[in-house]
């Protein structure tokens, strides 16, 4: 599976905001968290390994905080359908049905029954230290989601019963934690997560920003951005494609061979040799790529060549105007005039 870069990006900003030194752990790896690509997707295997990397001394229970700093602006689409729907029912139908969408690695399931709406995360993992961690991020990012949503449609915000998967903590600090974030009835020990509505009337409340066309033009996109997704998914990445999606994460930063055998929790010499085995090798990856963001970037108009030369990493425009004529035979202004 395949999702926003977002999700990891704004997980490294709550990591940032609790203290964690996670620029230093990123650079070990080759990544720049300012220089990563916001537009671009990621591999689950890829953001998996860089979380393993960067939490790998961070208890679980830091997620209570850090998952309060996703942001609604990075949902783009996705958020603009829920808005737009016509009632809150439709909206809630419409997170489960796009949830691939979302930044979460758990599924979300929306039951309801008599008086109560019951909307559901089962995480991934909850049998390792990463999984507890990513998870714990996740319920408290969608819990601070569903009172920004309200926010954002001009409802009033319900009260929400929270049951959490997780044993009850021994530290009266911590529970007092949770109970200052979820509310006082939160409930431990639970077989999923679990965000409990009380009275089912609130489904039928009309949307005050609901709009008809809009809601269509982002359906249509949402599906779009599914199918997307859906193709460039792979049942498991090969190394060739791990290497190729690791380097094109970021603009103006490439990791070196040495931090991508980092991420692939392999040594450097084994990448080597497997590159070799594939006919190819890191060197040729890493040119592939540049030639390819060169062009993206020239044909893009936002963007002057100094500032192309910049992202793609070269401390001066002479010298991307010179490697950029030895792959096209042509300068970029010679390129851009001619295309």
């Amino acid at each position: 599976m395949k999702r926003s870069i977002l999700g990891l990006m704004y997980l490294i900003q709550g990591m940032r905001h609790v203290g964690i030194d996670v620029d230093a752990r990123l650079a070990d790896m080759g990544i720049l968290a300012d220089a990563l690509d916001p537009s671009s997707i990621i591999a689950d295997e890829i953001e998996w390994d860089i979380l393993q990397y960067i939490s790998q001394d961070i208890s679980p229970e830091q997620g209570l905080v850090i998952g309060q700093h996703y942001a609604l602006a990075g949902y783009g689409p996705f958020l603009m359908l829920l808005v737009t729907s016509d009632t809150l029912h439709n909206a809630l139908l419409n997170g489960v049905r796009f949830q691939q969408l979302t930044h979460l690695f758990g599924s979300l399931q929306l039951n309801i029954e008599k008086n109560f709406i019951h909307l559901h995360y089962q995480p991934i993992d909850l049998n390792t230290h990463l999984g507890q961690f990513r998870a714990q991020c996740e319920i408290s990012g969608t819990y601070k989601f569903l009172q920004d949503i309200f926010k954002m449609m001009g409802l009033e915000i319900p009260d929400i019963q929270i049951e959490l998967p997780f044993q009850i903590p021994r530290e009266m600090e911590l529970i007092k934690a949770y109970q200052q974030y979820y509310g006082l009835d939160v409930k431990f020990e639970c077989q999923q997560a679990s965000f409990i509505l009380k009275n089912t009337k609130i489904l039928n409340i009309k949307i005050p920003s609901a709009d008809a066309l809009t809601y269509r033009v982002y359906e249509e996109k949402c599906l779009q951005d599914l199918n997307k997704l859906e193709r460039s998914t792979s049942a498991k990445l090969t190394i060739l494609e791990y290497v190729e999606e690791y380097l094109e994460m970021q603009n103006g930063v490439i990791p070196t061979m040495s931090e991508t055998a980092c991420a692939l929790k392999i040594p450097e010499r084994t990448l080597r040799h497997k590159l070799q085995q594939l006919q190819t090798s890191y060197k040729e990856i890493r040119e592939r790529l540049i030639k390819q963001k060169a062009l993206k970037f020239i044909e893009d108009s936002a963007y002057s060549i100094e500032q192309v030369a910049e992202m793609l990493g070269y401390s001066e425009p002479a010298a991307f105007n010179h490697a950029f004529k030895r792959w096209f035979g042509q300068s970029p202004r010679q390129y851009n005039r001619n295309h």
